[in-house]
């Protein structure tokens, strides 16, 4: 077996993605997550119907293959290809949990021909083939019902565990809310917003352009009951114009825009403020910085695979624009802070426990709408 880019095919002479095997779904038995189950299933006979394998004898080797893998899958398979399909950038460290896998064979007591970390290491190729096939296939990658099973996946998992693995965004919110707040390209931090965001508290509209952040969002924020929460589908730095606020949480977003992009953004945001409004920046120069030392092969090399690709380059003196650029058009910045960072973490490495050393800048502003 290899991980060549033609393990799976759409080609009219394919054979199927599942098998009778597969289909069982064997190891979803049991599950205290029914919701999440039922969207594997569905899913994978979605995709069925789009790609299979080669009509050769690797291609039925894969497919066999495949389809152990799918007797032995866990639910939250779902939530680990949504991440590396639609969120990598966010959740760059996904593997297969095969402590899960490895329990359900046993369970299933499946007769193997391979040693367990053979099938580990061919499982894991199947994985991430799967997922850089759908993100690499326009018409995978905005399959309406694939992005619906996935994005519910998400927002299903995260109500029914609370396990939210990013840093508050609520630490930023002023107490004192009056009017609406906006969190533009929200990204899966919305979700914990939602979930912490105090149904007395003004209206939360939360922004981004991802149809599968959109429809997560919107999925959950429904699930949570709460009435004063607004999903809205921007693709900054052109803002929703006509619609005001007391707050605008821009949460390491401006990285990835160019600096005349940001300036527009700016722009938009100073209208969109209410008088006395307040715009609040947490931002980071990690992703140009990692990309500086990615140019350095063996570096690049330890990186984690399709990881480099997400990040976006920035000019330099980021840090130094950025906050030149708030206040020339016109906010009246009352706090502005910035610390220099450095670490060893395999967070962004492709072999756990090999550490990557990373270096670079955190800031935060504070500005208000002068007037």
């Amino acid at each position: 077996m290899n991980d060549s880019p033609s393990i799976f095919v759409k080609s009219q002479a394919r054979i199927p993605l599942l098998t009778g095997s597969g289909k069982t779904f064997s190891g979803l038995e049991h599950s205290k997550s029914p919701e999440l189950c039922q969207r594997v299933t569905a899913f994978f006979d979605c995709l069925n119907e789009q790609i299979g394998f080669p009509d050769t004898d690797l291609g039925r080797e894969n497919q066999a293959l495949f389809n152990l893998l799918l007797q032995t899958v866990y639910p939250e398979i779902m939530i680990d290809l949504a991440d590396l399909v639609y969120v990598q950038h966010e959740r760059p460290a996904v593997y297969l949990n095969f402590d899960h896998i490895h329990m359900n064979l046993k369970k299933g007591r499946v007769a193997l021909a391979d040693s367990m970390d053979q099938i580990n290491e061919k499982f894991s190729v199947l994985f991430l083939e799967l997922a850089k096939t759908i993100r690499e296939n326009p018409l995978l990658f905005h399959d309406t019902r694939m992005v619906q099973l996935l994005s519910e996946s998400y927002s299903i998992y995260l109500f029914q565990t609370e396990n939210f693995p990013w840093d508050n965004p609520m630490e930023m919110i002023p107490a004192d809310l009056q009017s609406p707040i906006m969190d533009v390209a929200t990204g899966l931090a919305g979700f914990r917003l939602i979930h912490d965001w105090p149904e007395e508290y003004p209206k939360l509209i939360l922004t981004d352009n991802l149809p599968f952040i959109i429809m997560g969002l919107t999925h959950f924020a429904n699930l949570s009951g709460k009435k004063n929460i607004e999903i809205l589908n921007i693709d900054f730095p052109d803002g929703p114009l006509g619609r005001h606020c007391g707050c605008i949480l821009a949460n390491k977003f401006l990285h990835h825009l160019q600096r005349n992009e940001r300036k527009q953004f700016l722009q938009w945001a100073v209208q969109a403020l209410d008088p006395g409004g307040m715009l609040l920046i947490l931002d980071t120069d990690l992703e140009a910085q990692i990309l500086k030392r990615a140019q350095n092969q063996e570096y690049g090399d330890k990186l984690i695979r399709g990881y480099k690709e997400t990040l976006v380059g920035i000019e330099d003196n980021f840090c130094k624009n950025l906050i030149q650029d708030v206040r020339h058009v016109g906010f009246d910045v009352s706090h502005f802070d910035f610390h220099e960072y450095e670490d060893e973490t395999d967070a962004y490495s492709q072999y756990p426990g090999d550490n990557l050393s990373i270096k670079f800048i955190g800031l935060e502003i504070m500005a208000n709408k002068t007037g």
